[in-house]
């Protein structure tokens, strides 16, 4: 079987950069170089004009270079649909070379699922966000566009510029997206928020249960939470790089715990924009720093591992969510979780965790406390949210369901 791939990331054995970007897509390529029935093509966008197709242990990656010269990067900037159309001529070039049996493309939020107007190969998507629903939460309640430009310098016209153009270029995606979600058939996905939502997009839709692969560094045996000793309550959250993961619902749970005298430390793994967190910080009149919140960055997740093993309690205060690998992770290690109850994050948690409404920092807040006191309920969460989530992510599992999922739909074709 010819299976061709079309990424939003470069898988790391193309190039390692050492980027903390797509771990769980190559992750889920280890599992399918193992299928001996398999021939696995990746293609994927790469910023280097110079990128040569490589064949790596049986694999073959195939750059796309992004418009060649100043001149057309430009242009592509400036309109969405000469991207769109470079792209489309990429994709046939490369599915009339490779003749696939099958495409698998990874988004719909990216323009890739196009491939299926100009191919009459099946093409599947593996459902990952949806931007038809981010859209809805773009920003937080009582934010809006306005709050970040006001903190754009009024003489730097030229970020100003770039600012409405990148807004510009979201809606360009949403409409783009609601094309994809048209032309596509076929959808693997993991959680309920996602069947029904390739339901609602696509009446017509075929839907297959994938489960997300996770970074080895993560499944491997090795170190596991246990119920922490000290006193100062340790909270952990990762990624918070955009308004819909809940900055500010963070910011303002933390003032909450603060002014109850709790005595607590929040680390916050990845990284978060500058201007986002400004404009949190002036709108809420208080900083991440003077509530015992802590942003290291990115994290390598070999260390990552060892700070969720060290903490009391994952924390995930999203607007909108599918399945975030960062609470994945977070059970497989055993970790007790609490979140706010949006997107597919129930069908992880199921019993096995605290679910708060979304906007709802008190909800949250007292969670955090309830939780944290109650040792019993913290281990019985992290023995049942670990051997669920064991059973979620393993390899056998993973390789069942994507190998059915792939010959479903050949038969159907």
């Amino acid at each position: 079987m010819k299976v061709l791939w079309f990424e939003v990331t470069e898988p790391s054995r193309f190039q390692d950069k050492g980027l903390v970007v797509g771990g769980w897509q190559d992750s889920l390529e280890n599992i399918v170089r193992d299928c001996p029935d398999i021939e696995l093509s990746i293609a994927f966008e790469s910023n280097d004009t110079c990128a040569q197709k490589k064949n790596i242990d049986g694999v073959n990656y195939i750059p796309i270079c992004k418009g060649k010269g100043l001149v057309n990067k430009i242009k592509e900037k400036l309109n969405w649909n000469l991207r769109i159309q470079n792209l489309k001529r990429a994709m046939k070039k490369i599915v009339d070379e490779v003749n696939p049996d099958l495409i698998q493309v990874f988004g719909t939020e990216w323009p890739y699922g196009l491939v299926a107007n100009i191919t009459e190969k099946p093409v599947v998507i593996h459902i990952m966000g949806a931007l038809v629903q981010y859209s809805n939460a773009l920003y937080a309640p009582g934010f809006s566009s306005n709050d970040l430009m006001r903190n754009i310098s009024f003489l730097n016209f030229w970020k100003r510029i770039k600012f409405a153009r990148s807004q510009k270029l979201f809606s360009w995606q949403v409409d783009c997206e609601k094309e994809v979600w048209k032309v596509v058939k076929y959808y693997m996905g993991r959680t309920e928020w996602d069947k029904n939502l390739s339901s609602i997009m696509h009446s017509n839709s075929i839907y297959f249960h994938v489960e997300e692969a996770l970074r080895p560094e993560i499944m491997l045996e090795g170190l596991v939470w246990s119920a922490p000793q000290n006193s100062k309550i340790q909270l952990v959250s990762t990624g918070c790089s955009s308004f819909w993961k809940g900055p500010d619902m963070m910011l303002r749970t933390a003032k909450i715990l603060k002014d109850c005298q709790f005595d607590f430390e929040w680390i916050v793994a990845g990284r978060m924009r500058p201007d986002i967190k400004d404009c949190v910080e002036k709108k809420i009149g208080t900083t991440f720093e003077d509530n015992n919140i802590k942003l290291i960055g990115f994290t390598k997740p070999s260390d990552l591992r060892k700070i969720l093993c060290r903490s009391t309690l994952y924390v995930h205060t999203a607007y909108v969510e599918n399945s975030p690998n960062s609470i994945c992770e977070a059970q497989v290690l055993g970790v007790p979780v609490v979140s706010t109850n949006v997107g597919g994050i129930s069908t992880l948690l199921g019993n096995d965790g605290i679910l708060v409404p979304a906007n709802d920092p008190w909800q949250m807040a007292y969670a955090i406390i309830e939780l944290s006191l109650d040792k019993d309920k913290m281990e019985n969460f992290s023995k049942n949210g670990r051997s669920k989530a064991l059973a979620r992510h393993s390899t056998v599992n993973i390789k069942s369901q994507l190998l059915h999922c792939y010959n479903e739909i050949l038969r159907n074709s």
